[in-house]
């Protein structure tokens, strides 16, 4: 029994969540993934699908509309969980540090990424009194800008927006993001098949579900309020039973997930180790661990 527990803890600390790929959605590839049970051996796809979500002139402020839309263009070509090598992030790629400042609690949400890159824009254009010089210091940081004036890389970064600006100011731009369809067998006492869905809504919240064919039919779907970029809150069903929890994730290294519901108790976890993840977990009173390949 002591060594049952170890074992859990040690999946819990060492693995984030199993087949689950909200943690890899700024990397839409495919990925396959094997799973290991005693009794049982999964294995799924996990195939991605960009798609155009809505006209990016919904969300746009009467201000600043031209040049953010020229900004966002340059930052992360309308994708809503775009995510650079530094940790920029979302659709206006802005820093940890400067979403801190700015209040911006997720800026994979649509709306706060917005907002929070318009009021940083229109702070530094009070500031420098230049439209130049406020996007050139949106890239080097406006301390650099104000004690050193801009850089070449800045400079060059600011003409890129205007133009990019200038290129979309009459034509229509949609956000895109990533939905993932996972299909899977398992074989074990029973043949079973099936498929589960994996989507943003607006990097406001994320949506999932599934159906599983085998001696019976069964299927889940959960909803995810994202309440930052790293910490959700879990609702949702399954075969009609409530089941609620929490999502952690650091995009795209690492996850952890907990559910509990009616005779339910689940916790999985994923790592990313080189070029893919190891996953493990608890669930269904079972022991599981596995491999997804990116």
């Amino acid at each position: 029994m002591r060594k049952i527990l170890c074992l859990s803890l040690l999946s819990v600390v060492f693995s984030v969540l199993v087949s689950n790929p909200l943690v890899f959605l700024n990397d839409p590839r495919t990925a396959f993934c094997f799973d290991f049970q005693v009794d049982r051996f999964r294995f799924s796809l996990f195939l991605p699908l960009v798609r155009s979500i809505a006209p990016i002139d919904w969300f746009l402020p009467k201000e600043n509309a031209v040049i953010l839309k020229g900004l966002i263009k340059v930052e992360s070509d309308f994708f809503v969980h775009a995510l650079s090598e530094k940790g920029a992030m979302g659709l206006t790629q802005l820093m940890p540090s400067t979403a801190k400042e700015l209040g911006v609690l997720n800026p994979f949400n649509v709306f706060q990424s917005v907002d929070g890159a318009n009021r940083y824009l229109k702070d530094l254009q009070k500031r420098f009194n230049s439209v130049n010089l406020a996007i050139a210091a949106y890239y080097e940081g406006p301390t650099r800008v104000a004690r050193q004036g801009p850089g070449v890389e800045g400079l060059k970064y600011a003409q890129k927006v205007l133009n990019s600006a200038r290129d979309f100011e009459n034509r229509t731009a949609f956000f895109k993001d990533a939905v993932y369809f996972e299909p899977y067998f398992e074989l074990g006492k029973h043949f079973s098949g099936g498929v589960n869905f994996y989507l943003s809504l607006l990097g406001v919240a994320y949506l999932t579900g599934g159906l599983n064919v085998s001696d019976r039919v069964s299927q889940h779907v959960f909803v995810y309020p994202n309440i930052t970029d790293s910490v959700s809150l879990i609702f949702g069903e399954r075969d009609l039973n409530l089941v609620g929890g929490f999502f952690f994730r650091k995009m795209p290294d690492f996850g952890i997930q907990l559910l509990v519901g009616k005779n339910e108790l689940d916790v999985s976890a994923l790592a990313r180790v080189w070029r893919f993840y190891i996953t493990a977990g608890f669930s269904q009173q079972r022991l599981h661990v596995g491999f997804i390949f990116k």
